[in-house]
């Protein structure tokens, strides 16, 4: 057995604990289990990789453009440095704007983008670029090609049936593919000045109005790649634009692998884990917590973990009487109950209340017992629903809010395209396993 993966405890007297460093003759025959391979990053290097950006051209983004009496306009401060930072990220960039379709843009034509004409068509209705915002269409230049990063500038304003049938599915089929190959989607919320038109608003009655006295609303950079590449341009952007206090913005980040490593792997968990001050208790508790997390920053993280345990005990409790066959396997499958969540920086624990579902008092005394436990991260969490809620507006609550004249506008159905988004991600989610530990105890009165 491979001693560098798991680590022994042993429970003499009144359940006193000490490690024992390396495998012993007192511990039965177990499968060692192994850890799930994390799939986070491909072999590209950034000499290969091309960055794509796309700007939604729909009407409504024009409001960006235009400078707002005593409001910061992040919205031209950030799109007047995204070439040098996608420059950061890869050897070549390329631009596109979308809504109906996609089109380039070439790169000495970029600067047209942050001005209001950008926005505008002077061609037949039919022809015009600006009436739709077709999101998924950059997702499927994601999936066709994973090796680039994938930038897209957008309000995010999608309405209810943008977001069900066939049209949803344009949007989920592709990002499942994405996160299959182990890339990330970072989405970055920015509270920008605004001087335009909103349009589309939904009415009770079915119709849509537009509104034109918002002052501030927000705007979203989405990123597609490698999590390497998302923290990237995260990073760059805040120490660029996001230093005054005032600066208004969110991140999360949606992944079907959350978990950065096994907590066995260089010793993250250890003897000072163990609440080891416990005199004839029932039960102990194991306690995991860790201000740098075994989960992915930003991510959604680990809602609920689950237990895989297995007991032996053996007449004998001395090991140099002990045979194999003295060993014999416990056939109650929940010992312990597991608690706690890795979802965000007011959620960091792990806790594993050992012997609490077949307490100690029920075992047989005098014997020796061996005890194998794997912690499995079970469900990823929703995070980002509760970052970005403040934020949104429900298609049934969008003329209702219009009306109160608010000065910064809301992005319409922002918690459901969270939702959405997390559900693709954690249906690629595979449980994971994140701790195992062995102990070897007597149990003596």
């Amino acid at each position: 057995m491979n001693s560098n993966i798991f680590k022994y405890f042993v429970l003499i007297s009144f359940l006193t604990i000490s490690f024992v460093e390396a495998k012993d003759e007192c511990s039965p025959e177990f499968e060692i289990t192994k850890p799930n391979s994390i799939i986070q990053s491909t072999n590209t290097s950034d000499d290969e990789k091309s960055v794509f950006i796309y700007f939604d051209q729909s009407l409504s983004m024009q409001g960006y453009t235009k400078n707002q009496p005593g409001q910061n306009n992040l919205y031209v401060n950030v799109i007047d440095d995204l070439q040098q930072i996608a420059e950061n990220v890869g050897s070549k960039t390329y631009y596109h704007s979308f809504g109906k379709s996609i089109v380039p843009i070439k790169e000495n034509k970029i600067s047209q983008v942050i001005k209001p004409s950008f926005y505008e068509c002077t061609s037949s209705a039919s022809d015009c670029n600006n009436q739709e915002s077709k999101i998924h269409l950059p997702f499927k230049m994601a999936k066709a090609n994973p090796d680039g990063t994938y930038i897209i500038v957008t309000d995010l304003f999608l309405s209810s049936k943008q977001l069900v049938g066939g049209t949803l599915s344009q949007l989920t089929k592709p990002l499942k593919s994405i996160l299959k190959k182990g890339k990330s989607v970072g989405i970055i919320g920015v509270m920008s000045s605004f001087n335009g038109t909103i349009y589309d608003i939904p009415t009770m009655e079915g119709g849509t109005v537009s509104y034109t006295e918002a002052q501030k609303r927000p705007f979203y950079i989405i990123v597609i790649g490698d999590q390497k590449e998302i923290n990237q341009v995260k990073k760059n952007l805040e120490e660029q634009h996001f230093t005054d206090a005032d600066d208004s913005y969110k991140y999360t980040l949606i992944t079907s692998t959350p978990i950065l490593q096994n907590l066995n792997d260089k010793k993250l968990i250890s003897e000072n884990n163990i609440s080891s001050k416990v005199t004839k208790a029932e039960n102990f508790k194991f306690d995991y917590i860790k201000e740098t997390l075994p989960v992915v920053k930003g991510s959604n993280g680990v809602s609920k973990f689950r237990i895989e345990n297995t007991l032996w005990s053996s007449k004998e409790n001395r090991c140099s009487k002990i045979n194999e066959d003295d060993w014999k396997k416990d056939r109650r499958i929940e010992i312990s109950k597991t608690s706690g969540s890795l979802t965000g920086p007011n959620e960091k624990k792990l806790d594993i209340s050992m012997f609490s579902t077949v307490p100690l008092k029920k075992m047989f005394w005098g014997r020796k017992y061996f005890y194998l436990i794997d912690v499995y991260a079970d469900k990823p969490g929703n995070a980002s629903e509760e970052t970005f809620k403040e934020w949104s507006v429900r298609d049934s609550d969008a003329e209702e809010f219009k009306d109160g004249n608010p000065v910064e506008f809301k992005t319409l159905n922002l918690t459901k395209i969270m939702k959405i988004l997390n559900s693709v991600a954690n249906d690629e989610f595979q449980p994971t396993l994140i701790a195992s530990l062995a102990l070897n105890f007597n149990l003596l009165k």
